[in-house]
């Protein structure tokens, strides 16, 4: 078992997909830490992971230096074909009430 830090904006799914390249692993990643599958999780906070369940899907976050972090609110604001951009940070337009945020580290 591992621990990993949350970063800003990441949900347990977020976590789940990060380290276990599957988001059904936000269930054991929940029970293993005594939290709802929706808690709102404080950025620099630590959480257990359970094991690897795609060792693929790991490995590209990894390499490409992805950190999945889901936002949610209404603000929406410099949108073209679906995409936000903001401070060299890229959001995906899922609908009006939800959009995903990827940083990337391309530095």
């Amino acid at each position: 078992m591992q621990t990993v830090t949350i970063q800003d904006r990441q949900t347990l799914f977020d976590i789940a997909i990060q380290y276990c390249g599957d988001r059904e692993a936000v269930f054991q990643i929940a029970d293993l830490n005594d939290l709802p599958i929706t808690e709102e999780l404080l950025a620099g906070s630590f959480v257990k992971i359970p094991v690897v369940f795609n060792q693929k899907i790991v490995n590209y976050y990894q390499t490409n230096s992805i950190i999945p972090a889901t936002e949610v609110g209404t603000e929406i604001n410099n949108i073209e074909n679906g995409i936000v951009t903001n401070n060299e940070q890229y959001a995906m337009v899922t609908n009006n009430d939800i959009n995903t945020l990827i940083i990337t580290n391309n530095g």
